[in-house]
This record gives structure tokens, sequence and C-alpha cells, in this order.
């Protein structure tokens, strides 16, 4: 009977235990709302230093698997940690959504909640997760933090 405790007890520790390794390894809702309300203070303070921040994951803007993105209002790349200076217009998603209007629709003042699927980059294989990203108009660009719900 003590047995049967200590093996239960112990599975259940390394369950909590990996749960709560891998829920770290990746950034929630909450802390991307944070990082885009943080961003948008930023570039409304010094818009040069903040696409700086961003694109170098500087100042708390490169968080687990989250970063800043700005794209000019064409669909260019301003800030991104990878693909600095990318037209991405036309990229679509897995159900053939347009992501750049999906975070083009976003207003000032706003920040909007957008749902898209994609690749998870981090994990290095071509499974597609949903993604949610928050976005925002800032001094005429759109910005956004994004994560994985899964």
């Amino acid at each position: 009977m003590i047995n049967k405790v200590i093996l239960t007890a112990a599975a259940l520790f390394f369950s909590i235990t990996t749960t709560v390794a891998q829920s770290s390894e990746f950034g929630t809702e909450d802390e991307a709302k944070a990082m885009i309300e943080r961003a948008v203070n930023l570039v409304k303070s010094d818009k040069i230093r903040a696409l700086d921040a961003f694109t170098d994951l500087e100042g708390g803007f490169g968080y687990k698997d989250l970063y800043v993105f700005c794209f000019d209002t064409k669909g260019i790349l301003l800030a991104h940690p990878t693909q600095l200076g990318a037209n991405n217009a036309m990229l679509t998603d897995q159900d053939g959504v347009r992501v750049f209007s999906l975070v083009s629709s976003a207003t000032k003042g706003e920040i909007k909640k957008i749902t898209y699927k994609l690749e998870r980059p981090t994990t290095g294989q071509p499974e597609i997760y949903t993604k949610t990203s928050f976005v925002t108009k800032v001094r005429n660009m759109y910005c956004g933090v994004g994560f994985y719900a899964e």
C-alpha cells in the first residue's frame, strides 16, 4: 500500500514538473498582451529605438517564444527577429487566410486579437499550430505579439 502511494505521488510530481517545464518554455496569452502594451508605449515615445529593440530582442522584447513584429502599411516587416524587410503582404495561413489582412484590420488605440494557423518555427517541425496575436496600429504601422494556443 505504501509503495502504491509513493509511486502515485512520484507520478503526480513528474507530470506536474513536466507540465511546468513545458509551459515555461512558451509565452502565454497574458505575457503576449503585456508585451504588446509595452511595445505600443515605446513606439509612441521613440519609434526608431523601438524597432531596433524589437528586432534585436532587447529590453524584454524577446521573452520565451514571444517577440514583437511590426509591418508598414504595405506588409513589409519593419521589426522582426529573423525576417526584417520581408514582404508578407500575401502570406497566407493553412486555410488561405491572408495574415496581413488580419493584422491590418486593427485600428489605432485598439488592441485586437486575431487567430491564424502557421508552423511553429521553434519546433523545427512542419506541423501547423493555431497562433493568436494581439495587434494594433501605432504611428502608421501595425505591430503585434503572437502566442501559440496549443
